[in-house]
């Protein structure tokens, strides 16, 4: 199955997606709309095949390929730590869901109506990409893979604790309770829990219809959880929700993502670029990803058809990265104090301009008026206590 890319060598690709997740698979989907040059791209995905795993939620931004698949939008959210609250109007830039599996099937769809873009599902990687004459070769399952260029969109082989400030750990289940309990109108953003001991946990819940919710537990902590070790929270925050009345499980979601990278992001050899959460995709104060991997979607189909190299994630602005950094080291610090901050944050400042942060549009002035909403005392004492670059050691502390 080689194609000649050049007049010199004869390569099976001349792009090699590994991965056919969410990064990969938007990836392949610009690929297939933009026809590669002389060329083919092919994803290599372990899946045998898909399943409605995962659910991505967004505040409305700009256009992208999947605007179609949103399946509901919500204008109002909540942020809770009883007995006080704070209910957010978002029409302005609702909050918006979109369902995995639509999104497989749609890229699935694409990518196999274009030429010269593939996707291959079932295929087991053996090893590292190693080096040959033009390009790179990767053993798989199924024999030899070779490419001009590798784009790596899988998580490392080994990720450690201290790979990042904080983790964003979830269990979620969609359900469909017995009784319409739940208000159709409005997001649980945030219902913090008190008996959290150590990280800092809240109930994340998306309301379907009067009777269908997504109901997720979810910690910040120093460490990572498995879904195992939230298991008895979620089922307790699923009573919650559901007020004691029967419930159905009709599936599970889980995942953990990184919040604050603590390593330097470093370029990869010449024409071998790792992508993903552990390189850049998420935004490190929340974890929200999907959007930022549009963009990067688009800018790295665009660097591809001129065969540029530049496929990696574009680091975020300074005055961002800054903001993230020392507002996750004082959750990390302080994760009793989690509650008041983000209520604070949501209180005091112009529901617009929270949004625009945390959806990565920001203006100075946005930025400015987050920082006047939060208790500057406490964060002038963490830069103090750890500088520019520490990373304090997590306390149960208020």
């Amino acid at each position: 199955m080689a194609s000649a890319w050049d007049g010199r060598v004869s390569l099976d690709a001349d792009v090699l997606i590994l991965g056919g997740g969410c990064a990969g698979l938007s990836l392949g989907v610009r690929l297939a709309a933009r026809a590669m040059p002389q060329g083919r791209a092919l994803i290599l995905e372990q899946r045998e095949s898909y399943t409605d795993d995962r659910t991505w939620c967004f505040w409305r931004g700009a256009a992208h390929p999947f605007q179609h698949l949103i399946t509901r939008s919500w204008h109002m959210m909540r942020v809770q730590s009883r007995p006080a609250q704070v209910v957010v109007d978002c029409g302005m830039m609702p909050y918006q869901l979109l369902p995995a599996g639509a999104f497989y099937d749609c890229a699935k769809s694409r990518i196999a109506a274009a030429r010269g873009t593939e996707l291959m599902c079932g295929v087991t990687i053996r090893g590292a990409p190693v080096r040959i004459a033009g390009g790179w070769k990767l053993e798989t399952a199924a024999g030899s893979v070779t490419a001009r260029q590798i784009i790596d969109t899988r998580p490392p082989d080994v990720v450690n604790s201290t790979d990042a400030l904080l983790w964003q750990s979830f269990l979620g289940h969609e359900i469909e309770c017995t009784s319409g309990v739940f208000d159709p109108s409005t997001v649980e953003l945030m219902d913090f829990d008190a008996s959290s001991d150590g990280g800092i946990a809240f109930t994340y819940l998306l309301p379907l219809s009067p009777t269908r919710a997504l109901v997720e537990y979810t910690v910040f902590a120093q460490y990572p959880r498995s879904a195992a070790s939230l298991d008895n929270a979620q089922r307790s925050a699923l009573a919650a929700a559901c007020r004691g009345f029967p419930y159905v499980i009709l599936r599970q979601e889980c995942g953990v993502l990184p919040m604050g990278l603590t390593g330097e992001s470093t370029p990869g050899a010449s024409g071998y670029q790792r992508v993903g959460l552990m390189s850049g995709a998420g935004r490190a104060s929340t974890g929200y990803a999907f959007q930022r991997i549009q963009r990067w979607a688009e800018s790295a189909a665009a660097s591809l058809h001129r065969r540029a190299f530049d496929v990696g994630h574009s680091p975020d602005p300074w005055h961002r990265r800054a903001m993230d950094r020392l507002f996750l080291q004082v959750l990390r610090s302080h994760p009793g104090r989690a509650p008041d901050l983000f209520l604070s944050m949501f209180r005091d400042t112009n529901a617009s301009r929270v949004i625009r942060f945390l959806s990565d549009r920001g203006t100075a002035i946005d930025c400015a008026a987050i920082i006047a909403s939060l208790p500057v005392g406490l964060f002038m004492r963490q830069l103090v206590r750890t500088g520019s670059a520490g990373v304090p050691v997590m306390r149960a502390s208020t």
